[in-house]
């Protein structure tokens, strides 16, 4: 839906990576120079991109040292779940009724369906969930709201790398399992089971969380 990238959503999406993979963890500190560095940029856009992540709470700005990795809390975690929940539910109940044989294809072609267990490397499955999530939401055709999403999606990231990496082998269905079934249900015009799906897969990363941290 978008055309190509600035260099300053490059470099704010390259640090969101670098979080993701643990590059950054939390509370770490990075500079502007190293980032500079890192990303093979002018200051100008990575300026820009140090300004929207501390808008963002990604990043906090630590006056002469550098910019602090927030730590993001479970509460925060799982609002921006609901938020998901909500908002992919609706874009999803649009888009069921008139999805087509061809989207559909589509759909199962993504590598968090064909590459179900090739690799069990967090970022790389992360990445493939995301991808999916994305997808259903151009689907749906309407640009705020995927904008919407996509916002949430990478904001997902802070948490893969805080969070996830211990839940992540505790259940295999992380791996596409849902992804699978709500695609299903779409071939079945089975509205409400394709939403049950979607929100079930949502969830399921706050059941693995909570599991690992508080059981």
């Amino acid at each position: 839906m978008k055309g190509k990238k600035t260099l300053k959503e490059t470099a704010v999406e390259g640090i969101y990576r670098d979080i993701e993979e643990g590059t950054y963890k939390a509370n770490a500190i990075i500079t502007e120079g190293e980032i500079v560095e890192r990303y093979s940029m002018s200051k100008s856009p990575v300026r820009e991109a140090l300004i929207e992540l501390c808008k963002d709470g990604v990043l906090k700005s630590i006056p002469r040292v550098g910019y602090q990795i927030v730590q993001i809390s479970i509460k925060e975690i799982l609002d921006l779940l609901e938020v998901r929940i909500d908002l992919e539910s609706a874009n999803l109940r649009r888009l069921a009724p008139r999805i087509t044989s061809e989207e559909l294809k589509m759909l199962k072609h993504l590598e968090t369906i064909v590459n179900l267990d090739e690799d069990h490397q967090v970022a790389t499955n992360w990445d493939r969930n995301t991808d999916f999530h994305i997808k259903l939401c151009e689907l749906g055709g309407n640009a705020y709201l995927c904008d919407t999403i996509e916002r949430a999606l990478m904001k997902s990231r802070q948490y893969t790398a805080q969070y996830f990496h211990n839940a992540w082998n505790r259940n295999k269905e992380s791996n596409g399992y849902f992804h699978r079934a709500t695609i299903d249900a779409l071939e079945e015009r089975n509205v409400e089971k394709a939403v049950s799906m979607l929100q079930k897969d949502i969830l399921n990363v706050k059941n693995q969380i909570q599991e690992s941290f508080f059981l």
